[in-house]
């Protein structure tokens, strides 16, 4: 006859479809902790660090299966950045790494991560492993991987999260993958822009001219319709692995182009400011195949430095200027660029760009364009050295501009009383001028 159901049958029957139970507590919590601060420790410390290496390491590989998700992705994240550690030891303290230990450590945590991001269902655990990968493609290189085959695998994986076919990606419900599942969830967003990220490192880990046919499979992947999350971050990652490409990229100008322009319409502004970082960053790529465009660029750039403009967008368009003039200077009418540029600087929200716009500034005073602008310029150039959020790299440049001006257009610093000139002379020396 017919069995009858049981207690047991509807205790067990609750739990039929639970793959596993995790239990937070203090143990857990404390594992956790424990990889976490090993991986920073690793990096922290340099040398001193050296002896402790190989077994935070082989700790780090014990728990990397470990049924907690926390636990996993912290000892993924130790996985990655004691390799790191050791790599930095070894080429930039002179660490001899006699066992070849480094090697080893690749040779066991990069196939981990790979299918930790194809396997695990645990998104957060792919957002981290994703990123460990691409910390260690930009500090290792692409050697991290040992073979041809390591660079297969990893298009393989960033092809999947963008495709939205990998296991923490799945709809749960009817057993597809489906990406209009999860177009709302924060974190299924992050997961692809992290995924993303991984391409521009990669290419310049391998080289433009070697990552340039990728561009064939990524780009029906990464230039989105609709979706606005998606648009956010996919127009700043093509403009970025725009530029990591470089020449290379020009067979695919026309596509681009084309994106970027359209992305200029958008409503949001983000999506506009990744959009002008973009035509500069593809004008400087492609030189003079695209100097024929440069009034066509100009034309569609110029209505977006206005009163009450987006900062961002605004500092991207003087950006993309800067690098079309010194990219293919005679495309560029500077009678009638130059008074608007000068016009909207300095740099209100990315102060990344200075670095290209004052280069821009220094090639055009070299060039003798300048000199009538100059006394407009002079004194932003000279608050603008003493401005920390200009970087490094943009102070070095306002420096040599600086020095050029005081020895050849003494009469522009008239207006400057002894204090401020001590001060300034302060702000050269420390600027390497």
């Amino acid at each position: 006859g017919e069995r009858r159901r049981t207690n047991e049958d509807h205790v067990l029957g609750d739990y039929e479809n639970i793959e596993g139970i995790v239990v937070e507590n203090s143990y857990l919590e404390e594992k956790t902790d424990t990889l976490a601060s090993l991986a920073e420790l690793s990096i922290m410390m340099g040398p001193a660090f050296a002896p402790f290496i190989e077994e935070s390491f082989s700790y780090a590989l014990k728990m990397a299966d470990f049924s907690s998700p926390p636990v996993r992705k912290s000892a993924m994240l130790c996985l990655s950045q004691t390799a790191i550690a050791l790599h930095k030891l070894i080429h930039k303290n002179n660490y001899q790494d006699e066992s070849a230990l480094l090697p080893k450590m690749l040779s066991v945590s990069v196939p981990h991560l790979i299918e930790a991001v194809k396997t695990d269902k645990e998104r957060e655990l792919v957002c981290g492993a994703l990123e460990s990968l691409n910390e260690m493609l930009k500090e290792i290189g692409a050697e991290m991987g040992g073979n041809d085959a390591f660079l297969d695998e990893l298009i393989e994986i960033v092809k999947d999260v963008l495709s939205c076919s990998t296991a923490c990606q799945k709809d749960e419900e009817d057993d597809t993958y489906s990406e209009e599942v999860d177009d709302e969830s924060e974190l299924a967003t992050v997961l692809l822009d992290y995924a993303a990220s991984i391409l521009p490192t990669l290419a310049t880990a391998i080289g433009g001219a070697k990552f340039a046919p990728y561009y064939k499979m990524f780009l029906p992947l990464l230039l989105p319709k609709n979706n606005l999350c998606k648009k956010n971050w996919a127009s700043g990652t093509v403009a970025e692995m725009i530029q990591k490409t470089g020449p290379a990229v020009t067979p695919f100008a026309e596509t681009l182009l084309n994106y970027f322009l359209k992305g200029m319409k958008d409503s949001s502004p983000d999506v506009v400011s990744n959009c002008v970082f973009g035509i500069g960053a593809l004008a400087e790529a492609c030189g003079p195949a695209l100097a024929g465009q440069y009034p066509k660029f100009l034309e569609v750039l110029a209505p977006l430095l206005k009163e009450n403009g987006d900062g961002r967008t605004m500092d991207n368009v003087l950006g993309a200027v800067a690098r079309m003039i010194k990219t293919q200077p005679d495309a560029v009418n500077l009678s009638l660029v130059l008074p608007a540029f000068v016009q909207w600087l300095p740099l209100r929200e990315d102060m990344e760009e200075n670095v290209t716009v004052y280069s821009c500034m220094r090639y055009l005073m070299g060039a003798g364009a300048l000199n009538t602008h100059l006394p407009a310029l002079v004194p932003i150039f000279a608050a603008e050295l003493s401005n920390r959020k200009v970087g490094e790299e943009g102070r070095a440049e306002l420096a040599q501009i600086m020095t050029a001006v005081m020895t050849g257009y003494p009469d522009l610093m008239k207006n400057f009383g002894q204090d401020d000139l001590a001060k300034l002379q302060g702000l050269l020396v420390n600027n390497g001028s």
